[in-house]
């Protein structure tokens, strides 16, 4: 039997790279569908979003659904976790609490960062860094950055081939995602 499992985040390309990402390790009897597509970001905010959410969950009826947000913070910044873990409860209970949140921090390009490698060959660039990318501030500027004088320069709607293209146990070493990905094997 093949499990739905429906997917919110801030822009289309967030949900796209997550999908082709958890494709790497569930490529079979699993289908992953994008909810409210047409939100993003502040729309998620907002109250009318709640609604929408309803209705779709209601026609799609997924086994469970993927909540994808970004903090705009590092671990430090504990105000703008909590806003984040209380808006994916408010909207947790319109889908039966059948939701998980991968929270993103400080947005999800830190996840990029777990595996230079891809960056590397994928846009001609040298990169060092050593850091905890959990701990990383602003990582989508510096991959726009650090990619200026490559092949070419990084734009958020790379990210859907970028995580098709990341060592998942790389990834897995963001504790945020490691944590995000034990839940998700327990709901399949």
């Amino acid at each position: 039997m093949i499990k739905k499992i429906g997917l919110i985040g801030e822009d289309p390309h967030d949900t796209i790279a997550i999908k082709n990402l958890l494709l790497k390790r569930h490529a079979t009897g699993v289908q992953f569908k994008p909810l409210t597509k047409n939100d993003r970001g502040c729309d998620l905010d907002n109250s009318n979003y709640a609604k929408r959410l309803k209705i779709e969950y209601a026609k799609e009826k997924p086994s469970f659904v993927i909540f994808i947000r970004d903090v705009d913070g590092v671990f430090s910044e504990k105000k703008k976790i909590k806003a984040v873990e209380e808006w994916f409860n408010k909207l947790n209970k319109i889908v039966d609490n059948k939701g998980i949140l991968l929270k993103n921090i400080y947005e999800l390009e830190a996840l990029i960062l777990t595996d230079i490698n891809a960056i590397k060959s994928l846009y001609g660039v040298t990169i060092n860094h050593s850091k905890d990318v959990t701990f990383i501030p602003k990582p989508k500027e510096f991959l726009k950055l650090k990619t200026a004088k490559g092949r070419k320069q990084y734009h958020e709607s790379h990210c859907p081939e970028i995580f098709a293209n990341l060592d998942f146990d790389k990834v897995l070493t963001c504790s945020e995602f490691n944590k995000f990905y034990k839940t998700f094997k327990e709901k399949l």
